[in-house]
């Protein structure tokens, strides 16, 4: 198994990582828990010491690269991690924060070492796909953990003057009074992320598995005000940058009976009439595990042919 890619979601929950071959198959992939790098002592050695098991364990050979998505902005780089709001250590800290992971692995591991936002790799799968790249705009909003956005703008990432562009989950809503991870009070991933629906569950559903809530209470008031936050977030982001297509994903949107005809319903309302006398169209990202791990074996690819 030669010429492969190691692509690494590392999320907020779980951390991913598989084999890549150039037909963008995944041959080898393991998932472990991301409290297993957050918990540990030196966490970019943990992470070094996962990369390395797995690529021994599976019998791989030539390394083209390794390329890690992460539940942070990453600095124009494309090596240093900003801060990785969503996965703390049990001290409650960040446990990545203005850290240049990539140089350090590269050191380590002696192959070209990437790292992207873990929604923009996401993004990339959805629009390779689903046959997007050549449309003018695409915006992908994925709701997990937390919220996630990416922009496509003819086929080059919005990065912002940083690459902390699109932090979604932590824009205000407006009287917002629920206190965020991050610190700031009201941000919209306290009404609308998947730790929100966990603290649903627990006030009104505490005795129904969390991936049923829909399919048993969808139309109860909490769930529907989820999905009008939900919807919130996107209309937002399509008022803004009036897309040709709005990509929809994340555990929560991906959910066993979430109501799409209403939430679509939602957005539209929400759009700004301008941007909705065009219109744009959805596409719903499949619920396959391992497209974070591609997503970020089409990223490391990218970045090699300008190397």
């Amino acid at each position: 198994m030669d010429g492969i890619i190691i692509g690494i979601d590392l999320g907020g929950t779980n951390l991913r990582i598989g084999a890549v071959q150039e037909d963008r198959r995944v041959r080898a992939s393991r998932i472990i828990d991301s409290l297993v790098i957050a918990r540990a002592e030196d966490p970019l050695e943990k992470l070094e010491n996962v990369i390395r098991d797995f690529i021994r364990g599976n019998g791989i050979g030539k390394i083209d690269a390794v390329s890690i998505g992460v539940p942070s902005s990453v600095a124009n780089d494309k090596e240093t991690v900003i801060c990785t709001t969503n996965l703390r250590n049990d001290r409650g800290e960040a446990v990545f924060q203005n850290v240049n992971m990539a140089s350090w692995l590269r050191r380590r591991l002696q192959v070209p070492v990437f790292v992207n936002n873990d929604t923009k790799n996401i993004l990339l799968y959805d629009v390779y796909a689903n046959g997007l790249l050549q449309e003018d705009v695409v915006v992908g909003i994925y709701i997990g953990t937390g919220v996630g956005a990416s922009v496509l703008i003819r086929g080059e990432s919005l990065d912002g003057a940083n690459g902390a562009a699109l932090d979604m989950g932590h824009i205000p809503y407006y009287g917002g009074k629920e206190r965020c991870s991050c610190g700031k009070w009201g941000c919209c991933e306290c009404y609308a992320s998947g730790w929100k629906l966990q603290k649903i569950r627990s006030a009104f559903y505490p005795d129904d598995e969390i991936g049923d809530l829909f399919l048993k209470h969808g139309e109860e008031k909490p769930l529907r005000e989820l999905v009008r936050s939900c919807a919130h977030v996107f209309a937002v982001m399509a008022t803004v940058f009036n897309p040709n297509t709005v990509i929809a994903g994340g555990g929560v949107i991906e959910m066993k009976g979430f109501p799409r005809e209403e939430f679509e319903r939602q957005v539209n309302r929400n759009t700004g009439l301008d941007v909705m006398s065009y219109g744009f169209r959805y596409v719903y990202s499949e619920p396959l595990a391992e497209k974070g791990v591609i997503g970020a074996a089409v990223f490391a690819s990218q970045r090699l042919t300008l190397i």
